[in-house]
């Protein structure tokens, strides 16, 4: 893997390199003559085609810019999302924006869900405490989030996804009227 400072000098003489490289050309180009000029614009291309393929055929870290991060397109997700993790303990990660199921007016032929109960009519449903000091149980309103309802309840986001069987996917698609356990 490739560390960020190598990588900025890597972009620099991709990008920078060509410019400042033909400009001395220029400027020198009555003292090394025709062949000079060749053989000087030949290098600066191979060192940025040398530069670019190092980048492409290596791992790259996110860039940071101030408070911007930079996620190298190529790179696969899981990569970024450990090497962002420890470097930004106390962002919120971005919301992810996931269709929420909308009533139709039409009726479907799939039954519901087993793992997700229908919604039911009461007016406000809210957590209650099975006993002192146990689980709660929650009823996923609309707009409901996995951070919002651990912020609520003040318990982490892995603590609900543990306590009720969800991968992290499941998490992000809380169905209204779906029952929760409040560890």
């Amino acid at each position: 893997m490739l560390s960020e400072t190598l990588l900025w000098l890597l972009l620099a003489l991709i990008f920078v390199g060509p410019t400042l490289g033909a400009i001395l050309l220029r400027l020198f180009e009555h003292r090394i003559g025709d062949v000079g000029m060749v053989v000087g614009s030949s290098l600066l291309l191979l060192i940025a085609a040398v530069a670019l393929l190092t980048i492409a055929r290596s791992s790259l870290p996110p860039l940071r810019i101030g408070d911007f991060t930079l996620l190298p397109a190529w790179s696969p997700v899981v990569e970024v999302e450990e090497d962002v993790v420890p470097v930004l303990p106390t962002t919120p990660p971005l919301p992810t924006l996931t269709p929420r199921p909308t009533a139709t007016a039409e009726p479907t032929a799939t039954p519901a869900p087993t793992a997700t109960p229908a919604p039911t009519a009461t007016p406000a449903p809210t957590a209650t405490p099975e006993s002192a000091g146990g689980p709660r149980r929650y009823t996923v309103q609309s707009g409901d989030t996995l951070r919002i309802i651990a912020e609520r309840f003040g318990v982490s986001i892995e603590a609900i996804l543990q306590a009720n069987n969800l991968t992290p996917a499941q998490g992000d698609n809380l169905q209204v009227g779906q029952e929760l356990v409040i560890p």
